[in-house]
Formats: C-alpha cells, sequence, structure tokens
C-alpha cells in the first residue's frame, strides 16, 4: 500500500476563486498564494497542518538563503522558493505513511505491540478512560480513513497531553494556548507565523522511535518541531467507514499502536518536572521561562473568562505583563488572527474543550471584550421542578380515609394490593371494593371528597402496607410527598439548582411506594399521615 502524505490529494483547502478541493502538500506549497486558506473545522486540526507545513519550510529554508529571506517572499504574497519546493520534493519517501523501514511519524520496532483504539489519536474522541469526550464510539470498531489518520498524526507534535500509563506531552508541555496570524492567502499566514528562531537549527526527525539530542540542553528548533512523545504504528489498511469524517467503502485503518515514548519524559529536579528549554513560536509564556500559558479550568473555557491569562495581571506591588508569544512579537501591527485555545483538566488530562476565536488583533482591550463583565457573586437560588402541597385537609378527604381504615377488609385490602400499578379498568375487584367506598361518600353528599385518581393512589399505598401502618394516628406527620426530590441530584449527591418535575403515572406510584418501603424498614417505623398524602395527591394530580 503507498500512502505519500506530499503525493496524496489529502489536504482541504479554499482557492481564491471559491472553489473546495482536497489537494496534495506539494500543490498547496506550489500554489500558495492562490489559495485563501486551509479548509479544516476542528482548531486543532487547522493548527496541526498549518505547524507541518511550517516544519516543512523551516526544515529546507536553507536552501533559499535562510528563513528570514523565505518569510520575507512569503509577506509579498510569492509562491514558496524553487528551491525550497525541490528540497522537499526530494525527500518525499520520508512522509510514506506504510513504508516498511521508515513509515512517517511511526516506530516501526513496535508493530507487534498490544493495540489500541484508533481515536486514541483525537482528544475528542471516547477510548479507554477518556470519558470527556464529544462523540460515542467502540474502541474495537472504530475505523479512521487515512485522511483522517493523517490529521490525527500530525496532532501528536504539536497536541499531546500527559495520561495514564506513562504518556508524555508534547516538548511543550499540556497543551497550550496557541496563534496564528492569518492572511489574505495560505503564502502570507505561512510567511507570517514563520518567524526566525534563536536556538539551533539540528535535524528533524519524520520516522522511528524519537530520541532527542539532549534534553537538559536548549533544544534545537527542528527537533522540537518534530517532537514525537509517542510510539505509533498503522497495520495494513482495510475497505470500512470513517469515524471521523464518515466516508464509507474506503481505506481505513483499525486498531492501532500507540504507546509511550520513554525517550520524551520530563526533565525532574528531585520529585518536581521541570519544563524542556524550548520557546514555541506560537506559544504565550508569561515570562522567560518555559512554561506555557494554558487553558485548565472548564468553568473559565465555556464563555472565556480563561482568556485572562492573556492579559496583565497584577502581582503584588508590581504588575505582571502580559504573556508573550515570538508571533506576535515579529507581527506587533499586523491585523487577522486566529487563537486556538484547548481546554485540560490538569487533575486527569482529559481535554474538555477546544475552540478558536478569530480576532481583527490581540490588543488587551480586544481580548477584554470576549471576557463577560464581572458580576457580583451570588448564591444561585435554582428552581424547584413543584411546589409541595398545601396543608388543607377537607372534611371529604378525612372522611374516605377514615372509611377505609374502618370498613375495608383484609380481602378488601388483597385485592386492592393486587392493583399495584394499574388503571381502574385493569383491575376489576379492586375497582369494585374503591366504587363501593368511594361513590358510598359521594351519595351521601359529603363535600370535599378528593379526585378519584388521588383516591385510587391513597387506597393502593395503603394496601401496601402492613395493617398497623395503616391505623390513622392524630399526629402522624410523616408524608412520602415530601421526600421526592424537587431538584436534580449532582454526582456527589447533593442537591444541585436544576429543576426535576413530579413523577407522573406508574412513576409516581413506583416512588411513593419506595419511600413507604424504607419507612416500614426502619427500626422505628413513622406513622404515616394518610390524610395529608391523600390531600396532597388530590392538589398534585388535578
Amino acid at each position: 500500500m503507498n500512502y505519500n502524505l506530499l503525493e496524496e490529494k489529502w489536504l482541504p483547502v479554499l482557492w481564491k476563486n471559491g472553489n473546495f478541493r482536497h489537494e496534495s502538500v506539494i500543490e498547496v506549497l506550489n500554489h500558495a498564494g492562490e489559495i485563501r486558506c486551509i479548509n479544516l473545522a476542528n482548531p486543532l486540526d487547522y493548527f496541526a497542518v498549518h505547524r507541518f507545513l511550517l516544519t516543512l519550510l523551516y526544515w529546507k529554508a536553507g536552501l533559499a538563503g535562510g528563513v528570514e529571506k523565505t518569510r520575507e517572499l512569503l509577506l509579498r504574497g510569492k509562491n514558496i522558493p524553487v528551491a525550497v519546493l525541490t528540497g522537499i520534493k526530494e525527500a518525499t519517501p520520508c512522509f510514506d505513511l506504510f513504508n516498511e523501514e521508515s513509515p512517517f511519524l511511526q516506530d516501526s520496532d513496535v508493530k507487534r505491540k498490544d493495540p489500541k483504539s484508533a481515536g486514541s489519536l483525537f482528544a475528542e474522541c471516547a477510548t479507554g478512560t477518556n470519558i470527556a469526550h464529544f462523540h460515542h464510539g467502540d474502541d474495537e470498531n472504530m475505523r479512521l480513513c487515512l485522511n483522517c489518520a493523517v490529521l490525527g498524526m500530525l496532532r501528536v507534535v504539536p497536541w499531546s497531553q500527559a495520561g495514564g500509563a506513562g504518556l508524555t506531552p508534547s516538548v511543550h508541555n499540556a497543551p497550550p494556548i496557541m496563534v496564528v496570524a492569518t492572511g489574505d492567502n495560505l503564502a502570507i499566514t505561512l510567511g507570517l507565523n514563520l518567524v526566525p528562531l534563536e536556538v539551533r537549527t539540528g535535524e528533524a526527525k519524520w520516522s522511528g522511535h524519537f530520541q532527542s539530542t539532549d534534553p537538559t540542553k536548549p533544544i534545537p528548533y527542528l527537533e522540537a518541531l518534530t517532537w514525537n512523545p509517542r510510539c505509533i504504528y498503522l497495520p495494513s489498511p482495510q475497505p470500512g467507514a470513517c469515524w471521523y469524517c464518515g466516508q464509507t467503502a474506503v481505506d481505513t485503518v483499525g486498531k492501532i499502536i500507540y504507546n509511550k515514548n520513554e525517550k520524551t519524559k520530563l526533565l525532574k529536579k528531585g520529585n518536581k518536572s521541570i519544563p524542556f528549554s524550548w520557546h514555541d513560536p506560537s506559544a504565550f509564556y508569561p515570562d522567560k521561562e518555559y512554561t506555557t500559558v494554558r487553558s485548565y479550568s472548564e468553568a473559565d473555557a465555556k464563555d472565556n473568562k480563561d482568556l485572562t491569562l492573556l492579559l496583565e495581571k497584577d502581582a503584588g506591588k508590581k504588575k505582571q505583563e502580559r504573556p508573550k508569544s515570538l508571533v506576535v512579537e515579529r507581527n506587533m501591527d499586523h491585523q487577522g488572527w486566529l487563537l486556538v485555545v484547548p481546554c485540560t483538566n490538569p487533575a486527569n488530562n482529559k481535554t474538555f474543550d477546544h475552540r478558536q476565536l478569530e480576532l481583527n488583533n490581540l490588543s488587551p482591550e480586544t481580548i477584554r471584550a470576549l471576557i463577560p463583565a464581572q458580576e457580583e457573586q451570588s448564591r444561585r437560588q435554582g428552581l424547584d421542578g413543584w411546589k409541595q402541597p398545601k396543608q388543607f385537609y377537607s372534611q371529604g378527604i378525612k372522611q374516605l380515609v377514615l372509611s377505609a381504615e374502618k370498613l375495608l377488609t383484609q380481602t378488601d385490602w388483597g385485592a386492592i394490593a393486587n392493583a399495584a400499578f394499574k388503571a381502574m379498568h385493569e383491575a376489576p375487584a379492586a375497582f369494585d371494593v374503591f366504587s363501593g367506598l368511594y361513590w358510598g361518600l359521594r351519595d351521601k353528599e359529603i363535600n370535599g371528597l378528593p379526585s378519584r385518581n388521588a383516591a385510587w393512589l391513597v387506597l393502593k399505598l395503603m394496601a401496601a402496607v402492613p395493617t398497623q401502618a395503616r391505623l390513622i394516628h392524630a399526629k402522624a406527620n410523616f408524608s412520602p410527598l415530601q421526600s421526592l426530590p424537587k431538584r436534580q441530584i449532582n454526582e456527589r449527591g447533593r442537591t444541585s439548582i436544576y429543576p426535576v418535575s413530579l413523577p407522573g403515572g406508574p412513576r409516581l406510584e413506583a416512588a411513593l411506594r419506595d419511600v413507604l418501603d424504607n419507612n416500614m424498614h426502619k427500626r422505628y417505623p413513622e406513622p404515616v399521615d394518610w390524610i395529608g398524602l391523600c390531600s396532597g395527591l388530590d392538589q398534585l394530580l388535578d
């Protein structure tokens, strides 16, 4: 099977004339000045593809006079220099996805390890213990077409995060907030982000088991831009349907090898992990150290509060300057930016959100305009799903319950007990008992009788308890209705602010029976207020 990233038409682009097509990397680089943009909706994919194209340019820019000269040509809207393109084309064998000896971004030495879900390549995919996801999947049967598998593999370098079983993150640690300067065409966009880097060039490593030349020293930029914290191997493709894009009857890969790379472990100082000496040009850094700015609070991410991390902070008597990004510093007056904001929970290293923001500029005023104004913190009151009925006992309700206790025999109660969860027309024997009692009271013209539905349910509940528990106590105050929730219960077993409706039909009967049953199993069961229960049901049901 042959599939080469430089030659296959896997890259979706929007041309300046409005046409949308999948093109090869060589075609895209050759016509960068005629292409409007990379056309990918997912911000992680969008950034990963841009980073891959930029890495190719960093790799071969020396053939056209260096990074700065290549950048200047691109900023003038010119196409990629011919020398750079030629150098990339000559390295085509490096990008073969199924090369037997050196497959792209893979380690053929791990091909016999235990496979994992192909969805491991995507943070938003449910795999293994990754429960923070946006799509329900099946680890055993999930498959990816080759185009989507490429997108997932390109994510590995910039977007890998730490995880269980020793999985290590990208060279810049957990996924940070990244920035992309955008231009009128792809050539200008690439030029804006192709900024000179003040570290050694190093060597790009496109395949095999990745290992840093010296992780204790500043990381060379080609090494950092191809830093692979995973040992991956793709099996031979088979026809199938792709989970990610939905295509059917295409070549796909199923379970893949996706292992940790012991050679990319973070450095340690005592018991503390320390970051590698590397400044990603698109990331933000609050100082000259190597810790990036990253979003980690789901509560802040949902309404852009996490963007305060990009603003100046008060730090005691002096202010802490805004975090800096090399791409931003080299394009200070540029108009047109894209912020890519992944949000990762540091407690379990799960990504639960990623979004992109298109901005005209990155001034403090623009950032603050995206952040909601601070409100006075007040306790949220929430809302009950239903209201507790009033304590009002009519003469008719009292008379019905008292008459049932005094007049019904054990045989009558047995017939009613057999009507559990049944409507009146479904239980003829119980209905005969009920109608004799209920219509007998109506014939006496007793005012304030409960509705038939309320009376029917109360009698079935009275029949569900032992004889002693049916007795009427003057001081009884236990009502099963008081135990039914009016609000949802959160994962910690506490009442939340969100309402829950009163159950209906058999669900209400089941809930009330559970409450009565729990009361009967107490060492000293509380006397049930049957009259109050009948009154409450009369108000709630009709």
